[in-house]
């Protein structure tokens, strides 16, 4: 009787969160015939892509650059813009797997194994995809759940509905389940993930809302709470934020992308353009739930953005002050309305615009962080950070790998992935820095 000899998978995932989640699904449905391992051992590498901006794409194939001694499956948004001739310039690349093929990735490894090419590349799929199962990549404290697949917005600069197709909602039923076992495993923060969490259900029969699945969510015993990642302005409604306010399981934070704050480049963008009416709805958003963080995003450098649109950005941040804002340099991507606009922007430019967005949200985000100095914040206890010789974690106001950490000093040992309170002593412009409450 032949000995069973496991097949080392060595695994790279590149791109947000929702990516982090596919490939935990993916991993769940790996027979026992294969075994996590490093990269360096591994005889197979799945490779979770992403394809939204050129540099993530170059990204890729610097990775394969690295990789050729390797059998790769290509998964993840890349997937369905490659042909065949992947083959022919990246050898190393042995399957091109899209989204619907996921399941049958068993089959597909088996046949790379045995030198077989595997172009397992199809439309996306009409409904959501379940994989029904989740092994864990994050640390033991949070968890991405997601939620939904694909878009329906049509900003003239993403690529997401191309490679992602149309908004599928994911069942309630099935969220529910997933967050049920998470929180039975002992995960302390549950991230609810997609590309635009306020759209959620609309698509479903009968009809669901955030508001549905967060009601549904909250209402699973356990010491949990729930973040919302990644919902447009025009999605929140007053019901839920007075669900958000009302419940101590839900994170007071909302991440919001605007992506400009001058009317003009909204509008070439495809996105709300009443900067008035945005404004409003941030303070309605602060006045009915007080404490909230809010953070967003924005692009510098779209087409057009002269001078004057420029400085309408600089002056709507300075008005807005959000907590945290990610900034980014417009990239041209083929295949966006975009990419044929007049009046591209020099990449000096967008490189010397996103600094001085930077440096100016710097001083806002410090003035934020210390509007928390003497309050005692409830605090997610992470890990221990040995060269501070204190403790990491997170409020509320920290989502992970995006926002700061909070480090804590304690006199006595903290036990990880429990929550603790926190009072603040000191704050920069994303860290902050506290004591345990009490000890």
């Amino acid at each position: 009787m032949k000995s069973f000899q496991a097949i080392p998978v060595g695994i790279i995932t590149l791109g947000c969160p929702k990516n982090t989640a596919d490939m935990e699904g993916v991993l769940s449905l790996l027979s026992k015939k294969y075994v996590l391992s490093s990269i360096e051992e591994s005889e197979v590498l799945l490779f979770n892509t992403c394809a939204f901006l050129k540099r993530a794409r170059d990204e890729v194939y610097e990775h394969l650059e690295k990789l050729k001694e390797k059998k790769v499956v290509l998964f993840g948004c890349l997937a369905g813009t490659l042909r065949e001739d992947i083959f022919t310039t990246h050898p190393q690349v042995r399957a091109v797997v899209s989204g619907i093929h996921y399941p049958k990735m068993n089959s597909i490894l088996d046949a790379v194994v045995i030198g077989k090419r595997m172009f397992a590349v199809s439309r996306e799929p009409k409904e959501f995809l379940e994989l029904k199962g989740k092994l864990l990549l994050t640390p033991p404290s949070y968890a991405y759940v997601k939620i939904a697949e694909g878009c329906d917005n049509a900003c003239s600069y993403c690529l997401i509905p191309k490679l992602k197709g149309k908004y599928r909602s994911r069942k309630l039923e099935s969220i529910v389940e997933e967050v049920k076992d998470l929180v039975a495993l002992g995960i302390k923060e549950i991230d609810l993930v997609a590309q635009d969490c306020g759209f959620y259900g609309r698509d479903l029969s009968p009809k669901k809302t955030m508001l549905d699945l967060l009601r549904a969510v909250v209402s699973i015993p356990g010491d949990f709470w729930v973040r919302i990642l990644y919902i447009y302005p025009e999605r929140i409604t007053d019901d839920l934020l007075q669900f958000i306010q009302e419940n101590e399981k839900i994170c007071r934070y909302l991440d919001i992308p605007l992506q400009h704050g001058d009317p003009a480049i909204l509008k070439a963008m495809s996105r709300p353009h009443d900067i008035l009416r945005i404004k409003k709805r941030i303070t309605q958003i602060r006045e009915i739930v007080p404490e909230i963080t809010l953070r967003t995003s924005f692009i510098v450098g779209f087409p057009g953005e002269e001078e004057r649109g420029f400085a309408n950005l600089l002056r709507f941040i300075d008005d807005i002050r959000f907590d945290h804002v990610g900034i980014f340099e417009y990239s041209r991507e083929p295949g966006t309305k975009s990419y044929g606009l007049p009046d591209q922007i020099d990449e000096e430019t967008k490189k010397d615009r996103r600094m001085k967005a930077m440096l100016l949200q710097q001083k806002i985000s410090l003035r934020a962080n210390e509007s928390c100095l003497g309050k005692t914040l409830k605090t997610l206890v992470e890990s221990y950070d040995e060269k501070k010789k204190m403790y990491a974690g997170r409020p509320m106001r920290f989502a992970p790998e995006i926002d700061g950490t909070l480090f804590v000093r304690s006199s006595k040992p903290l036990p990880l992935n429990t929550f603790a309170p926190v009072t603040i002593e000191k704050a920069e412009s994303y860290d902050l820095f506290g004591r345990a409450a009490g000890i």
